[in-house]
């Protein structure tokens, strides 16, 4: 069994090394990173960690108006790679696979065991706030920010997911899901194990997981949209990878930043990960591959504040240090009011 974990990135340089020693750690076979436009020494910190066979960096040139993530994932597709892999994840580098097993040929094994075979599994975000973080500290990201939001959240938001699945089933890998091939109808099930309706199965729209799964998830994604306030401030300067005209501001933080509960359960996997790192970090040029890009973001922050603007919502955004869950009646008439305005502007 060989399984692939996919990104695309631009300027994440300070959390590549930690994210690659933590799904390494779990059982990936190999990680193919996909680099554009960096201007962080990103670029430079992948190649050298491409000195590791488990590790292959494709550094590509966006062209065109199509979103930078979509010709990314055009060139994982058409890779020798995921071409030959049995398993494929198409995540970010602020996303963390978590849950309760210890490593991925297990967890697929425990799925199998309790679904039968499958072709796509779904694996929801569980959204981390910044934990009262004003500035980047050390360690890594997910001992950095232990609180999240409950995983009954009533916010649809919050039941995005990625798709863990077999490339020999679907006709190419996507954002959130992968295509399906026409015709066919591939299997998927839930991150409670149990199987998804043929309906969700065949809608490539379907990027929810809100009303469809009712048990407790065996696996997720800890997602580290925010991290602390001065990271959150160079991810509003650099913009979102798929949505490069969409402001970052005091509604993405809102919706992102919740503090909710102790969620400490990634917690466990930390001193694996840790390991991995020191091993990653100790290849030839990585270590001070990655310093200069931790050095380049800390300048980077520093000329920011340096904009009243930025000013100002760095301070507004510390007023907003949690966001209070919303009740399930809540949540579903907030869900169903924009059901209601999408139907109507369809049928005007």
């Amino acid at each position: 069994m060989h399984i692939l974990g996919m990104t695309c990135l631009r300027d994440d340089g300070p959390y590549i090394v930690e994210w690659l020693a933590h799904h390494l750690m779990l059982g990936f076979d190999r990680m193919l990173v996909c680099s554009h436009d960096c201007t962080d020494g990103s670029a430079e910190l992948l190649e050298a960690l491409a000195q590791d066979p488990r590790i292959v960096h494709l550094d590509f040139a966006p062209k065109g108006g199509k979103s930078v993530q979509w010709q990314a994932l055009r060139q994982l597709r058409d890779s020798e790679s995921y071409k030959n892999a049995d398993w494929a994840l198409f995540f970010d580098c602020d996303e963390f696979l978590c849950g309760r097993f210890n490593n991925l040929r297990e967890l697929l094994a425990d799925y199998e065991r309790q679904a039968g075979t499958f072709d796509a599994l779904a694996l929801p975000w569980r959204l981390f706030g910044y934990g009262g973080h004003k500035q980047r500290s050390a360690g890594l990201t997910p001992e950095r920010f232990t609180r999240a939001a409950p995983f009954d959240l009533h916010f649809p938001l919050a039941h995005l997911f990625k798709t863990l699945h077999r490339p020999a089933a679907f006709r190419q890998p996507g954002v959130h899901r992968p295509r399906a091939r026409q015709r066919h109808v591939p299997s998927w099930i839930g991150p409670d194990g149990k199987r998804l309706t043929e309906g969700f199965a065949a809608n490539d729209s379907a990027i929810s997981l809100y009303g469809a799964v009712n048990g407790p998830p065996v696996a997720w994604l800890n997602h580290y949209s925010l991290r602390s306030v001065e990271e959150f401030m160079l991810k509003r300067a650099r913009g979102l990878p798929n949505h490069m005209d969409r402001e970052i501001g005091i509604a993405y933080w809102a919706e992102r930043n919740w503090n909710t509960v102790d969620a400490p359960e990634i917690l466990p996997m930390m001193s694996h990960t840790r390991q991995e790192f020191e091993r990653l970090m100790a290849l030839p040029g990585v270590a001070a591959a990655h310093a200069a890009c931790l050095s380049a973001h800390t300048s980077r922050y520093q000329a920011l504040m340096l904009d009243i603007d930025a000013v100002r919502l760095a301070f507004r955004v510390g007023f907003l240090t949690d966001s209070t869950p919303p009740s399930a009646e809540e949540g579903r008439a907030f869900l169903t009011a924009q059901m209601l305005m999408a139907r109507g502007d369809a049928e005007t």
